[in-house]
C-alpha cells in the first residue's frame, strides 16, 4: 500500500500538461490493481469529477444527482479520512435507492475501492477513489491515514495548477440577478457601473459577484466572466 501511496505522491513532481498528468494517474491505478480513478472537487454549491470511469457513468452520475446519494462520498463528508467500501459489504444497511446505486455502479465495474477525502479551501472537499470490479478489496496493513491524505492533497494542488478540464461536473448556473450583472460586467462595466445602473448597493454586487465566483472554483472575475460565456450561461 505504502507503494502505491509514493507513486502518488510522485504525481506532484511530473511535469507536463493535462494530458500527462491523466495518463500518469491512469498508470498508478492500473498498476496498483484497480480498475479506475474519479478524483472529486466537493464545492458547497458545485461539484466537478476528473475521472477514468465509463463516461456513460459519469454522465449519469450528475444527471441524476447521485453525488447526493453515493454512500461512499456520505462516508467521506463524515469521517474524513481514508477508508476501505465495498457495495456488498455496506449492502445489508443501506437504503433501497442506495441499493440500486450500488447496483448500478457495478454494471459499469465500480463495486470496491479506496477512498480518500482531505479538506480544501472555502470548505470544499477534495476525495480520491480507486476502484476495483472485484466484490471487495483487500490490503495486507491498514492505511496510513496521514500519508494518504498528504499524498491526496499534493495531487489536488497539482490539478488545480494544470487547471485539468473536468470529465464531467454538475451543471453550473447563475440565478437572475447573478446572471444580470455578469452580463454587465461582460459588456464591459465596472462592478460600480452595474450598480448604478441596476439601482442596487454597490456591495450587493460585490457579494453576488463574490459568491459565482466561488461557486464556479474561479479566482478572478475575468476568470469567472470568461467560463460563464464559454458555457454559455451568459
Amino acid at each position: 500500500m505504502q507503494h502505491w501511496l509514493d507513486k502518488l505522491t510522485d504525481l506532484a513532481a511530473i511535469p507536463g500538461d493535462e494530458h500527462m498528468v491523466k495518463q500518469a494517474l491512469e498508470t498508478v491505478t492500473e498498476t496498483s490493481g484497480f480498475g479506475g480513478y474519479a478524483y472529486l472537487n466537493i464545492q458547497p454549491s458545485h461539484s466537478s469529477a476528473v475521472s477514468n470511469y465509463h463516461p456513460e457513468w459519469q454522465a449519469e452520475y450528475f444527471r441524476r444527482k447521485f453525488n447526493k446519494l453515493d454512500p461512499v462520498i456520505k462516508r467521506a463528508l463524515t469521517l474524513k479520512h481514508a477508508f476501505v467500501w465495498s457495495g456488498e459489504w455496506d449492502r445489508p444497511r443501506l437504503s433501497r435507492d442506495e441499493q440500486s446505486f450500488f447496483s448500478l455502479a457495478a454494471d459499469f465495474g465500480v463495486r470496491s475501492g479506496i477512498t480518500i477525502p482531505v479538506r480544501i479551501a472555502h470548505g470544499a472537499l477534495a476525495v480520491l477513489t480507486l476502484a476495483s470490479s472485484k466484490e471487495a478489496i483487500d490490503f495486507d496493513r491498514e492505511i496510513d491515514p496521514v500519508a494518504a491524505a498528504a499524498a491526496v492533497a499534493q495531487l489536488h494542488t497539482r490539478i488545480q495548477l494544470s487547471e485539468l478540464t473536468p470529465s464531467a461536473e454538475e451543471p453550473l448556473r447563475l440565478d437572475l440577478k447573478g446572471d444580470t450583472y455578469l452580463r454587465w460586467i461582460a459588456n464591459g462595466k465596472t462592478m460600480e457601473e452595474v450598480a448604478d445602473l441596476e439601482g442596487v448597493k454597490y456591495n450587493s454586487v460585490r457579494v453576488k459577484i463574490e459568491h459565482a465566483r466561488k461557486q464556479f472554483n474561479v479566482h478572478t472575475v475575468a476568470h469567472l466572466t470568461a467560463t460563464a460565456i464559454r458555457k454559455k450561461l451568459i
